[in-house]
């Protein structure tokens, strides 16, 4: 799949493990993250704050990628860091509808 991939996250916020982590530890991760993004192509449209409106939603966004093997691969280098075990979210991938009315 050659086109665009967009990603939904439904953020549930920090894990217990995060927490555990110092500071320092905290922004080393967090830094790694967002350089993991960078290096994908990652364009973030829209980043809210949910946690006024759902209890269980921390907060929630939409990213594109350029495309399915790019986000694979993302999704390969956040493993390696453990990166669920400190972040919770559920996502959602999509593409756009071609032809709206054939939706």
């Amino acid at each position: 799949m050659s086109e665009p991939v967009y990603l939904l996250v439904l953020g549930k916020g920090w894990t217990e493990a995060w927490y555990q982590l110092s500071k320092e530890e905290q922004e080393s991760l967090w830094s790694k993250v967002m350089e993991i993004d960078e290096q994908a192509g990652v364009e973030w449209l829209v980043m809210c704050n949910s946690r006024w409106a759902d209890e269980e939603i921390y907060d929630w966004g939409v990213a594109v990628h350029p495309d399915m093997e790019t986000y694979q691969k993302k999704v390969a280098e956040l493993e390696k860091l453990d990166w669920w075990r400190f972040f919770s979210a559920k996502t959602i991938l999509g593409t756009k509808f071609q032809d709206r009315d054939s939706a």
